[in-house]
């Protein structure tokens, strides 16, 4: 399998990057043509890895046609190289149609990083209503040896 990066300039998978990441200078989209995608975030928006000089992986996706054949994996742990630092996150929705992503990035290795969920990558505070959306995620992080 062959993992680019894009140029920003090709048209790949348009509904879904270019109105998000062309212009984003600090992230970097890595994709299997006509398959799947994701993003290495230098500069992500949850401030626990901002601080602490921690790159997000993002928006993992794997077209339909093609899970459940290893792709979601391999730009992971395609991201994490590429990432050249010791830590490395993800986030993951808490909703129950994001439970492959849930069970795969812990089997990769990720974990909580021990502050609970966010909404839109900021904390909730303790019996606060919250929306079950896309938002709604659990932070995780990856010590790489």
């Amino acid at each position: 399998m062959k993992i680019e990066k894009w140029n920003k300039v090709d048209n790949i998978f348009p509904d879904y990057l270019e109105p998000i990441y062309k212009g984003l200078d600090f992230c970097d989209v890595y994709y299997v043509a006509g398959q799947a995608f994701a993003v290495l975030n230098r500069q992500p928006q949850y401030e626990l890895y901002n601080r602490l000089g921690i790159p997000e992986i993002q928006d993992v996706f794997v077209l339909p046609d093609f899970r459940r054949r290893g792709l979601a994996t391999a730009l992971i742990q395609h991201l994490e190289e590429e990432a050249g630092t010791e830590m490395v996150g993800i986030s993951v929705p808490i909703s129950p149609q994001f439970g492959p992503a849930q069970r795969l990035y812990i089997r990769l290795g990720f974990e909580p990083d021990g502050n609970g969920v966010t909404y839109d990558r900021k904390p909730i505070a303790h019996n606060a209503p919250v929306r079950l959306d896309d938002d709604l995620c659990l932070m995780l992080v990856k010590v790489r040896s």
